[in-house]
């Protein structure tokens, strides 16, 4: 139950912008092993310049669970954003 209030906060935080409930909401469908899911999350955070996200997205890709095109589309966007 405690986890279910916290993914609730926390997608409540991300649609209002907040880049580290974003960041998290990707840990935790990693977690679960919706690796697709996590790296939408974490490719959304990474384009507001989130650099652990990126550091995800690029572990994810290094396993075979994100692809390549992901990787470099985090890392587009996380320059474009701390530019």
């Amino acid at each position: 139950q405690d986890k279910a209030k916290a993914v609730e906060i926390f997608e409540r935080a991300a649609k209002q912008g907040h880049i580290g409930s974003r960041h998290n909401l990707g840990c935790i469908e990693a977690g679960k092993g919706n690796y697709e899911r996590a790296a939408r999350h974490w490719l959304i955070s990474a384009k507001l310049g989130d650099k652990e996200s990126v550091e995800n997205i690029k572990r994810a890709f290094m396993t075979g669970c994100a692809t390549k095109e992901q990787y470099a589309e985090a890392l587009r966007g996380y320059q474009d954003s701390v530019e």
